[in-house]
């Protein structure tokens, strides 16, 4: 299994929101940290702020903050927000077409292997996985 590029940025900008000393950042600042293109990293933040783990907002003293607690947020919320597809074979597909899925015995340790994926996901909160202002080079 592979989490798609947004995924990753998306975790990435989550990681450093948990980890600022300011109480907002900007686009501009996740741009610069990470080296990833603006139309991308503006993307994420929407999809971000669409699933309530981002809060934009607009104008001079405007910026991005967390919408809830760091500790509150976990990584597993995240990763279903932005991957669209957790279907590792053809059979777990709506669109099934197997011609063996009815008896077929790999169904059932790919189910598991995907719930313990998220289970452990799930056990992680963006606190967790944050680091500090050090970590990014902007502290002292």
């Amino acid at each position: 299994m592979r989490l798609n590029d947004t995924t990753d940025a998306a975790l990435r900008i989550m990681i450093y929101a948990a980890s600022t000393d300011a109480d907002r950042f900007t686009i501009d600042q996740i741009v610069q940290i990470y080296g990833l293109p603006r139309s991308s990293v503006m993307k994420v933040v929407n999809t971000l702020t669409q699933g309530k783990f981002l809060t934009a907002q607009r104008g001079r003293s405007g910026g991005l903050y967390l919408e809830r607690d760091a500790a509150q947020i976990r990584v597993g919320e995240i990763v279903r927000h932005m991957e669209t597809d957790f279907d590792l074979v053809e059979c777990l597909r709506p669109t099934n077409n197997c011609a063996i899925s009815r008896c077929c015995k790999a169904i059932s340790p790919l189910v598991a292997a995907r719930a313990a994926f998220f289970a452990v996901l799930d056990q992680y909160s963006v606190a967790d996985i944050a680091l500090t202002p050090v970590d990014f080079g902007l502290a002292p």
